[in-house]
């Protein structure tokens, strides 16, 4: 299995950073065996651009803070990924979270009307 982390360095200690559009590095990361597969830069690569690279890496899940809507809908609208609120854990310490079904989930889109009270069919089909 591989999840993204949208991170402050490059490596399993940095902290996932605070918001998506706010992460230096995207780390594609994979689970059995654990490690890092890739390290990539933003250098000025656009969200949108990070949100096509989780979905190209066949990631099921992207550890982040709140996302911003057009790199939302790439992740979770085109590439079915699961998004985990871990903004400020290390990668290390939020994938252990995350497999622990410690994480809320990232229901919308910074400013987005959310997931609450219109169930699975308000979602647009993202509530995965």
């Amino acid at each position: 299995m591989k999840i993204a982390a949208m991170t402050e360095g490059p490596d399993w200690n940095s902290p996932v950073a605070e918001t998506f559009a706010a992460a230096e590095w995207l780390l594609i990361l994979e689970m059995e065996p654990a490690g890092v597969i890739a390290a990539i830069p933003r250098n000025g690569l656009p969200d949108c651009d990070l949100a096509r690279e989780i979905v190209a890496h066949d990631c099921e899940a992207v550890l982040c803070g709140p996302v911003e809507e057009a790199p939302f809908v790439i992740i979770a609208d085109e590439g079915c990924v699961t998004r985990y609120q871990a903004a400020g854990l290390s990668a290390r310490t939020a994938v252990r979270e995350m497999e622990a079904y410690h994480l809320s989930m990232v229901p919308d889109f910074i400013g987005g009307t959310g997931c609450g009270s219109g169930g699975v069919d308000a979602c647009r089909g993202h509530h995965v």
